[in-house]
């Protein structure tokens, strides 16, 4: 019914016009008025508008229901494996940031999950989880001190969950068409919208590097740096940095954010609206928190090359390109971070072979450019791995200390901090020259 009466949808007048009638006009056909619950904040041409009926919120993974095995009361610590990973995390406002699809029965009944056996009790129904190097989910049972064991049974132990995670969610507008399954009377289906906050897992550097974050704040924030260290370690949150501002009128914390990974964050995706409530929950309930994406400036570098004697730029300048990718990629770089000429020239200074470096180009474009940059159609196909993607011009010296801002208070509005790295998926925003011998 909706799909019906959304492909019947009759706007009167320009929406945002006052005084719209909802009553039949003489002679007009049947149609549906639309009335909004408040105004618009613009008038649209009629023409333009489009209206979606059956939206629906929808989230990464597709749904399995599986039988994991027998339960047998004369064994502690009894665990089962998921057979289709990897399980399925959304994003939830908890400390954690997610919150797991795996639903666990035995004998029907549901038993809940648990964060360590050692808080269960003896009667308790709860479980464990674990994952290997591969990304495989582990159930694990009680031992009969520390939550129950599982009773005795033939294929008593069922479990219903998720499959499928990490970043390739994040779909643009229109990639979804197809339905796995088909309810009675849906047709088609795709997404209006494209998809944003989805992550992969964290790896062994990442782990290394949250782990002394996630106990100092104690799921308490004070500080502001405790602001900062929450969101770092929320799930799909790949760097953050927090600032006290102030507006003249009002002290707030302000929380700057990029996905991991850099994912894109949309301001209405569950990520950003869990960590905010999380910051609220956790954080001083008087004190106001804004929370802002990251603004991108994408490197320009550009460096003559002198080798030693012997080596073959061939050989070496697949290495000087990695070695700069790496020590001036996301990974590396920080919030409000700034780029010195000092430190290109180190890193390409420090690869095997290198005699000595000109540097003829620092720079770094703006977010605005970036996304040009990236959209334009590339004129030629790439010769190497990555796309072929033209660096816009940019004004000021060819060489200087790039000044990477942190989160600031502009007029009218709060700036989030900045963050420079460089863009591989770029074309000419890393160019490398051999210094003839």
């Amino acid at each position: 019914m909706l799909a019906e009466v959304a492909q019947r949808v009759k706007l009167t007048a320009a929406i945002g016009k006052k005084g719209l009638s909802d009553q039949p006009l003489p002679g007009d056909s049947l149609h549906t008025f639309v009335t909004f619950a408040s105004p618009p904040a613009y008038c649209y041409r009629r023409g333009s508008v489009v209206l979606n009926g059956n939206v629906v919120h929808a989230t990464h993974g597709e749904t399995r229901a599986e039988v994991l095995g027998a339960g047998d009361a004369s064994q502690a610590l009894q665990t089962f494996t998921l057979k289709q990973p990897p399980l399925t995390y959304t994003s939830a406002p908890s400390v954690t940031g997610t919150e797991s699809s795996l639903v666990v029965r035995v004998g029907g009944v549901a038993w809940q999950e648990a964060d360590s056996l050692a808080a269960l009790g003896a009667g308790s129904r709860g479980f464990l989880t674990s994952q290997d190097d591969e990304g495989r989910t582990s159930v694990v049972f009680g031992d009969g001190e520390h939550g129950s064991r599982l009773p005795t049974g033939q294929e008593n132990v069922q479990a219903t969950y998720r499959s499928g995670i990490g970043a390739p969610g994040n779909v643009q507008p229109g990639q979804i068409s197809l339905l796995a399954t088909k309810p009675l009377g849906v047709k088609a289906v795709t997404n209006p919208l494209r998809a944003s906050g989805g992550a992969d897992r964290d790896g062994r550097d990442d782990i290394k590097r949250n782990a002394p974050l996630a106990v100092l704040a104690l799921d308490r924030l004070v500080s502001t740096q405790d602001y900062a260290d929450f969101a770092r370690t929320f799930a799909g949150i790949g760097k953050a940095s927090a600032a006290r501002l102030t507006d003249g009128t009002r002290t707030l914390v302000h929380v700057t954010i990029a996905g991991a990974g850099d994912i894109p964050i949309d301001v209405t995706s569950d990520l950003y609206r869990n960590l905010t409530v999380a910051l609220r929950q956790f954080g001083d309930p008087f004190l106001p928190v804004s929370v802002g994406v990251r603004e991108l400036l994408a490197l320009v570098v550009s460096a003559q090359v002198k080798l030693l004697s012997g080596y073959d730029w061939e050989l070496a300048e697949p290495a000087i390109r990695a070695r700069l990718l790496d020590a001036f990629g996301f990974g590396r770089r920080e919030l409000g971070q700034d780029v010195l000429p000092s430190e290109v020239i180190t890193a390409i200074q420090g690869v095997t072979g290198v005699d000595y470096v000109d540097l003829d180009v620092l720079r770094a474009i703006d977010q605005a450019a970036v996304v040009g940059a990236l959209s334009a159609p590339a004129s030629t196909p790439p010769a190497g791995p990555a796309p072929a993607n033209p660096v816009p011009p940019a004004p000021g010296p060819s060489v200087a200390r790039i000044e990477v801002l942190p989160a600031r208070v502009v007029p009218g509005a709060v700036r989030p901090a900045q963050l420079a790295y460089l863009q591989p998926l770029i074309q000419d925003s890393l160019i490398l020259n051999e210094v003839p011998a």
